[in-house]
Parts: C-alpha cells; sequence; structure tokens
C-alpha cells in the first residue's frame, strides 16, 4: 500500500515488464516501486487511497489507452511517458490522453526534475478537480431548491392567477379593473422570474410553446409600451423563447420608437414579422447585437435608409412552427364551494376550454342529462348530494351520457379514498388543492393531446 510520505522521499510507480529500467532508475528514486501491469498499477493505487494523488507513474512501453485509465483515476497520479533512447519525441497523443510529460529514460537529471514538476502540476490539477465537484454539488444542491421553491410559488401563485382572471371578467368599477390589472401583471412578472431562476439541464430544448400575447405579457415596461399585435396574438407556435425576449428588449431599447408584431400560419409552418417604426435609429452597437440573434433565430432583417441603417422601416422576419390549437373540451364542474369553483373554473378557462358550473350533485345529475359534456369534474362532499352518489346516478343514464369520464374533486388523500371515488365509477381523482400541474396530468391521461399550452 502506498504511504504518505515526506517530499524527499515520494513514491514514484515504474511500470515495466522489464527488470533493467528499474535497475537504472532506482539511483534517481529511493522510493521507486515497479509493477509489470498497468492494470497492477491501478490496484495498487486504488488501495492507496489518497496518497495515489502524490504518485509519479512512470509508463514504460506506453499505450494511450493505458495513460487515459490512469488519468481517470480519483485522485489521479502524475503520468510520465518513458520512451526508449532513440525514438522520436512526439509526445502530443500522450499528453493529450492526460499524462504529464514524456521524457526519455536514459537523461537522468532531466528525468528527475521533469517527475518533481509533473508531480507538483498534477496535484495542482487534482486539488482542481475536487474545487470543481464540490462546486457542482453546490450547484446541485442550489438548483434542488430553487426547483422547490418554484413549485411552491406555482401553488400558491395559479389559484390566485385564475381568481384574478375569474374576477376581472366580472362587472367592475374602473378602479377595481386597474387593480386586478396590476396584480395580474405582478403575478405574471413573479412567474416569468422563477421560470428564468429554476435551473435548466444542459441538454434542455431551447424552444417553448408561446403565443404573442404571452410574449407581450413577460415584456418589461418599457419593451411592453413600445410593442402592439397586429394579428395572431393567442396563435400558438413554438420558438426560442429566451432569444425572442432578448430581441424585442434591443429593438426597443432606443426610445421613440413602436413595435409591431404579427403571425401568420400557413399549416405547421409560420412567419413571424417584427417591425419597428419610428425616427429614432438603432445605435451601431444596438444593431451590432440584434444582428446575431436574429441568426440565432434563424430569421432575417431587413433595414430601411439610404445607408442601410436602422432606422424607420425596419422588420424582421422569423421562421417558427405554428402548434395545431386542438379542440376546447366542453367541462361540467360540478362544486359546492364557491371559491373552489372559481378557481377550478379559472383553471380550465385557462387551457380554452369551455366550463360549465352546476353547485351541488343533484344539479350537476340534471344538467348532466340535459346536455352533452367531455368532460365532468365531481366534487366528492356535497349538500343535496354527494360526488358519489351523482356519480353513480349518471353511470345509470343511457347511451354517451353515461359513460363520459368523470374526474373526482376530492380532499381525501389515501388509496382507500381513491379506491370509493372509482367504486362510484369515476375515472381518476384530482386531489385538493387543485394546481394546474395536477389538472394537466389528468387532463393529458384522459385526453392525449387536447391539453392546451396556456395557463
Amino acid at each position: 500500500m502506498i504511504q504518505p510520505r515526506s517530499a524527499a522521499n515520494e513514491a514514484v510507480l515504474l511500470v515495466s515488464q522489464a527488470a533493467a529500467p528499474a535497475g537504472v532508475l532506482a539511483p534517481l528514486f529511493p522510493e521507486l516501486a515497479r509493477v509489470d501491469t498497468v492494470a497492477a498499477a491501478l490496484d495498487r493505487l486504488r488501495a492507496g487511497g489518497a496518497a495515489a494523488g502524490e504518485t509519479v507513474v512512470l509508463l514504460d512501453a506506453p499505450t494511450v489507452a493505458a495513460v487515459e485509465a490512469l488519468a481517470r483515476l480519483e485522485p489521479a497520479p502524475a503520468v510520465v511517458v518513458l520512451l526508449p533512447d532513440g525514438q522520436g519525441h512526439d509526445g502530443t497523443g500522450f499528453i493529450a490522453a492526460g499524462a504529464q510529460d514524456v521524457r526519455r529514460a536514459g537523461d537522468g537529471d532531466a528525468l528527475r526534475s521533469a517527475v518533481s514538476a509533473a508531480r507538483r502540476r498534477q496535484m495542482r490539477e487534482n486539488r482542481l478537480r475536487t474545487a470543481l465537484a464540490e462546486a457542482q454539488r453546490d450547484r446541485a444542491e442550489a438548483a434542488s431548491l430553487l426547483d422547490a421553491a418554484g413549485t411552491a410559488v406555482a401553488a400558491a401563485l395559479d389559484p390566485m392567477m385564475a381568481l384574478t382572471s375569474a374576477a376581472l371578467a366580472s362587472p367592475l368599477l374602473p378602479r377595481q379593473q386597474d387593480r386586478l390589472l396590476a396584480v395580474q401583471a405582478a403575478g405574471a412578472a413573479l412567474r416569468t422570474t422563477m421560470a428564468a431562476l429554476r435551473p435548466v439541464g444542459s441538454g434542455a430544448e431551447a424552444e417553448e410553446s408561446l403565443t404573442l400575447a404571452a410574449l407581450a405579457a413577460d415584456a418589461d415596461a418599457a419593451t411592453a409600451k413600445a410593442m402592439s399585435i397586429e394579428s395572431g396574438a393567442d396563435e400558438e407556435f413554438t420558438g426560442d423563447a429566451a432569444g425572442l425576449r432578448g430581441l424585442l428588449t434591443l429593438l426597443a431599447a432606443e426610445g421613440g420608437a413602436s413595435l409591431s408584431l404579427s403571425l401568420r400560419p400557413a399549416g405547421e409552418a409560420a412567419e413571424l414579422t417584427l417591425r419597428r417604426r419610428g425616427a429614432a435609429r438603432l445605435r451601431p452597437l444596438v444593431l451590432a447585437a440584434v444582428q446575431p440573434l436574429v441568426r440565432r433565430l434563424g430569421g432575417h432583417l431587413a433595414t430601411g435608409g439610404p445607408d442601410g441603417a436602422a432606422g424607420e422601416g425596419l422588420t424582421v422576419r422569423i421562421p417558427v412552427r405554428a402548434v395545431p390549437r386542438p379542440a376546447a373540451l366542453s367541462v361540467l364542474l360540478v362544486e359546492d364551494n364557491p371559491i373552489g369553483r372559481l378557481v377550478a373554473a379559472g383553471f380550465f378557462k385557462a387551457l380554452g376550454h369551455t366550463v360549465t358550473t352546476a353547485e351541488d350533485g343533484a344539479l350537476g345529475l340534471a344538467v348532466a342529462t340535459d346536455r352533452r359534456f367531455d368532460l365532468i369534474v365531481m366534487d366528492v362532499q356535497m349538500p343535496v348530494m354527494d360526488g358519489h352518489e351523482a356519480a353513480r346516478a349518471i353511470r345509470a343514464l343511457p347511451g354517451e351520457a353515461g359513460r363520459v369520464p368523470i374526474v373526482a374533486l376530492t380532499a381525501g388523500t389515501d388509496a382507500e379514498d381513491d379506491a370509493r371515488c372509482r367504486a362510484a365509477g369515476m375515472d381518476d381523482c384530482l386531489h385538493k388543492p387543485l394546481t394546474m400541474d395536477r389538472l394537466r396530468t389528468v387532463l393529458e391521461h384522459l385526453f392525449p393531446g387536447r391539453v392546451q399550452a396556456g395557463g
């Protein structure tokens, strides 16, 4: 086993199948040990633990694969490749594989200096590796905390946004509407901020599902003030959201100009057009930042003016992929709690679906008998007729009315509660408090491909 040692007697391990090199090198390195194979060297170094990072391996008759195997150890030893006298000194491949140096075995003094320098460099590299690994662990912990915080914020924010949207749909005084719009804007800003802070994997897709309305809602105040949407505000498309937001911010950087956006779908292909109008020209520095961003988005920038500067008439055309809008679901929501009814209805409306509400199981049964729905969401605990009884009665209806999917809305959390709901004829369960993520999961299970991208 390799033991820690003083600087004067540091371990040198020779990997050679011949005994002769050891006899030549022993006077140079008092702590020289020899093994026959790279596999034996790897076993010895692993057994030595942390001391392996202070060891120098002299590799006789080397191969690139052997160097790579030694360099993968943690901590890694310093590897010095020994070339026979008379062989060319081209060690590029060995250095690239992780060797610290390539030397001829016959040059004793130079080899001793090279071994000392290689050990120092490798120990420094090992310290850097350790620091990097610790930083990556800290980053993973921070990412986990941010992800948990983002989930908690979303769980609290979704009902608030749904209630705000529902309140804005009712008659309001102008002052009340202004205040609710301010709440809605603050909520959107918080959602955008949390999305930006939450970690994104290195392999994550740059593209997101977007609408022009969503881009406008996420814009900062200065950009939003300069921006208007000519057409296609709610048409869904996929694109580089970060790149588009950055481009809008740059185009609005100079005051006195206006931006207009339009989207023209044509099947799955679509074209996003951004026009900048106004006497104020983009400064050369800003224009220089705009051009690579436009190229990143796969677009084309046309400038106006006799000198081609970015003045009136600057137009950017960006190809995007249109997302066909799935057909809206017709939903019957049976919920006796008025706040719960507002929140759940707000979630469905935010996803683009139509909602009819009923306040108890008996009213829900009556509505389900008279009209056809794609989905019934049924609270379990209600007056007059509870959810279990209402679900059984709906299942007894003839034809399609008795086969409509029913999802329980329940405060129960254990398997027994879910089993009772399914025994009553319900297809799935949504557990309170209702969140947009839970709703999306259930809808995607029951209606694949029909969950809207909004909300």
